[in-house]
């Protein structure tokens, strides 16, 4: 998994006041390496915060596709693992720092308790050694799905970060059967869904390197419409070579002769059952009497269903009920989790810096 074996526990166990009532607890923070690579694995898969983007292969898939610099923390109280912290490393205003996972919504922290006040003090304290005695960082983006988390952080300044959160579908409260019946005449979802198979367009997964260039052309496509990040096809193709021969990935592709109406890469992460629509491929020329993401939630919603998973993850998405990607997931039954992140300031110039910047704009903006 791209793990490195020479790299040890780096900081001693320290007694730290946990607000427990029930005395010092020690602390300790390493950096994942092949001797706690397991512990980070299990501590994933058993817990409800866990997710396959916090799996070792998606750091492998970072590492091998992407120039992302990747850095991995476990925490340990009391010598049981506690928390586990994935960052990249990024840049704010031509300073260096560590932000959170790229390209996907589950890149938080986890807490196994977020009301530990004492852990993220702990977390926060080591990093910053880590930062000011070697890699010289200046500030530490933290995502987490609990906002009292962000809350305990007092000793260093923090700043908002980003304002993004999931759009999760419980399918266990809303099976497809109540979703479809909460469908209107007036906006006509039945309509759209239906349109595909009256047409008859035929959907697919797709398995061959030859129909992921067909996808690719048509996800570029969509990305450069709506302005967002685009991935090289090496990525994908690294995902089809490596990840699409176990059963954690899904292409699923909807055209009808030289006809293309989209399709969608999905992951799967069985302990938490979840799938996670990652990646839209879409043919922004079809006439607008066409909505092919409709059809393809849904074929991905009922396919989730029928094979025992428990949750649809739509995705990072901003809190904005008039963007058209948000109402769409949202009448499929996605409901808004936030992430909740802070910039937080580890080294004085950074701060100073950073407050004389954002003023500037307050005066530009006059």
């Amino acid at each position: 998994m791209g793990v490195k074996t020479n790299e040890r526990q780096w900081t001693r166990d320290m007694p730290y006041d946990d607000h427990s009532g029930v005395g010092m607890a020690e602390y300790s923070l390493e950096r994942l390496h092949a001797d706690n690579a397991g512990l980070w694995e299990n501590f994933n898969n058993t817990s409800h915060e866990g997710s396959f983007f916090h799996s070792l292969k998606w750091k492998q898939i970072l590492d091998t596709t992407t120039q992302a610099r990747t850095h991995y923390f476990l925490l340990f109280k009391d010598g049981d693992i506690f928390g586990t912290f994935p960052f990249i490393e990024g840049k704010i205003h031509y300073f260096n720092g560590l932000v959170p996972l790229p390209g996907c919504g589950h890149n938080n922290a986890i807490i196994q308790d977020c009301r530990d006040s004492a852990a993220i003090h702990y977390v926060l304290r080591e990093l910053r050694k880590l930062t000011t005695n070697t890699t010289k960082f200046s500030f530490i983006c933290l995502s987490t799905l609990h906002k009292e988390t962000l809350e305990h952080i007092k000793q260093f300044p923090t700043y908002p970060y980003r304002n993004e959160g999931n759009m999760i579908l419980d399918i266990r409260q809303s099976p497809p059967d109540r979703i479809w019946d909460t469908f209107t005449a007036k906006k006509g979802q039945r309509k759209f869904i239906r349109r595909f198979d009256e047409q008859e367009f035929q959907l697919t997964e797709l398995k061959s390197l030859d129909d992921l260039k067909l996808f690719y052309q048509y996800y570029k496509e969509n990305i450069d419409f709506i302005g967002g990040r685009l991935q090289t096809f090496s990525h994908f193709e690294f995902l089809l070579r490596n990840v699409s021969l176990s059963d954690e990935m899904r292409i699923t592709w909807l055209s009808k002769d030289s006809t293309v109406a989209g399709g969608v890469l999905m992951f799967t992460h069985k302990p938490q059952k979840t799938v996670y629509l990652q990646y839209l491929s879409l043919n922004r020329s079809l006439p607008n009497t066409y909505h092919p993401s409709y059809y393809l939630f849904w074929e991905a919603i009922t396919w989730a269903w029928k094979n025992n998973y428990e949750k649809i993850s739509f995705g990072v998405q901003e809190l904005d009920e008039h963007d058209s990607r948000y109402r769409i997931k949202s009448e499929l039954g996605g409901n808004f989790e936030p992430l909740h992140s802070k910039m937080i300031a580890v080294s004085n110039i950074f701060s100073a810096g950073h407050t004389l910047i954002q003023g500037i704009h307050r005066i530009r903006s006059f």
